[in-house]
Parts: structure tokens; sequence; C-alpha cells
């Protein structure tokens, strides 16, 4: 049955992970559904490696659909003056900066407070909650038309402003991509630019993430049994993220990201009603 229910959340995890509905959210309480389903239950820790494991996979697919802009970047990075202007050396440099700095708050949250993290992993009514803030940022985008802002025009004060709204993104039920793109949105970027600074800074908060907790690894996390279903799990949710971001970028573009958050509110209610009937 791990098999199985390791292949259930990989989809999970690629299908939610960019959409702006919250993986960490859809997989905490699928994750809750199966073990009840099994009479079995799992620790926060446990269900947070998962998570991280999984990211990885969705890190892989933001790699290989960005692959030719990376490609770009790296040529130009290296000298190569027969690429665009947005990709010379001195460009690559800044938005590189423009990354990292937005990366910098949610380094200090994944640092001190990974345990509180893996505490609400554990629970139903974090997920309801996340659920709901995520669907009112998002009704928020029907005001949003976005502006000109491409990265030569963002500031660094407007990339810590993104980052700081990414700091709330590790808690279940709330989307990174919701926040981000949003934040985003209300300080000018244009709609492209958004979801690529959006995704551009879920690499070295995606790896950022696993380096940390592999150093929480248990001998027993290693287990052929164990960490067997979720290396394939990992790469469903590559696979399947990589159709998700090409999805994303569409409805981005369309300006219908609000659409999500009537889900999201059924969802959310739903979650903490379940969760007030069933503690455990």
């Amino acid at each position: 049955m791990i098999w199985i229910n390791d292949i259930i959340l990989g989809i999970v995890q690629g299908l939610t992970e960019f959409l702006p509905i919250s993986s960490d959210g859809h997989l905490s309480i699928t994750q809750k559904f199966l073990d009840w389903m099994q009479g079995r239950s799992q620790t926060g820790a446990e269900n947070l490696f998962f998570v991280v494991m999984v990211h990885l996979g969705t890190l892989a697919a933001i790699l290989i659909y960005y692959r030719k802009v990376g490609l770009n970047a790296t040529r130009g990075f290296l000298g190569d003056l027969s690429v665009p202007p947005e990709f010379q050396r001195g460009a690559v440099i800044r938005t590189c900066v423009l990354a990292i700095i937005a990366t910098i708050p949610a380094v200090f949250v994944g640092l001190l407070l990974k345990k509180k993290i893996e505490a609400a992993f554990g629970s139903l009514t974090w997920a309801g909650a996340g659920f709901l803030v995520t669907a009112a940022v998002l009704l928020v985008t029907t005001r949003l038309k976005g502006g000109e802002k491409g990265p030569s025009q963002t500031t660094y004060l407007d990339a810590l402003t993104v980052g700081l709204a990414q700091m709330f993104a590790p808690l279940p039920g709330v989307s990174r991509s919701a926040l981000t793109i949003t934040t985003a949105l209300a300080l000018g970027f244009n709609r492209s630019w958004a979801v690529g600074f959006s995704l551009l800074m879920a690499i070295p908060v995606i790896g950022g993430a696993g380096v940390l907790e592999l150093k929480d690894v248990t001998s027993e996390m290693l287990a052929p049994s164990y960490i067997g279903p979720i290396l394939l799990a990992t790469l469903i949710a590559g696979i399947v993220g990589y159709s998700a971001i090409i999805w994303l970028v569409r409805l981005a573009r369309a300006g219908v990201l609000w659409y999500f958050s009537v889900y999201l509110f059924l969802l959310g209610i739903a979650v903490l009603a379940l969760a007030s009937r069933s503690p455990g």
C-alpha cells in the first residue's frame, strides 16, 4: 500500500505545487486521509520529510521548463555576447541577486521555526486555515492588473517585499505561488515576470529546504522499503509538475487565478469542520 500511497501523493504534489492552491496543504490532508483509511499515523517530521522530497521533483520541473532561459543565462554569464541583452552577464548577476534577496526571509523562517512547521504538518486545522488565507489572497488578484516591470525594472526593495510574502508559504494550506505572484502584481510586475520571479524564487527555497531536511534524516527513513516509494513519488511529481507550470503561466496571463479561491474557500471550510469533529 505504501507504493500506491506515495504515487497518489506524487500526483497531488505535481498538480498542486505550481497552481495557487498550496501543495503542502493538499499533501497534508491527503496524507491524513490515507493514514485514516489504513489505520496508521505518521509524525509531522515524517510528513515534512516526504513533502521536501517531492518538492525536489517539482524543482526539477522548473529547471526543465526554463532550460532555454537557463542555457542563455549561463552563456551570458560566461561572456557570450551573442545572447540577448537580458541574458548578458550584468543582467544575469542582477537577477540572481534579486532572487537571493527574496529568499533571505524564507531562510530565517526555515532555520528558526522548523519545529513549529513540523507540528503544523500534523494538524488539519492549520491546513484548513491556510486554505482560507490563500483564497482571500487570490481574491485580491481581481483588483490587480500588474504593470510593466520586468527584471531590469525590479528593485531590490521589490524583491525583499515579495520575499517577505513568501515567509508564510511553509505553512500547510498557504500557497507560495499565490502569495508571491499576488505581491509581485501589486508591485507592478508584468504578469509573465510575476510568474517567472515566483518560480525563480522557488529554486533556492526548495533546494535549501532539501539540504536543511537532509541533516535530520534517520536510518529508518533511508530504508529501501521507505525511500523507494518516496523516490518514485518524486519522479511522478516532477513529470506532473511540468504540465502544471504550463497551466499556471496560461492562467496568470489570462488574469483568472482568482477562480481557485472558490474551490479553496469550500475546501478550507470542509477541512476545518472535519478537524473540529475529529481532532485526531
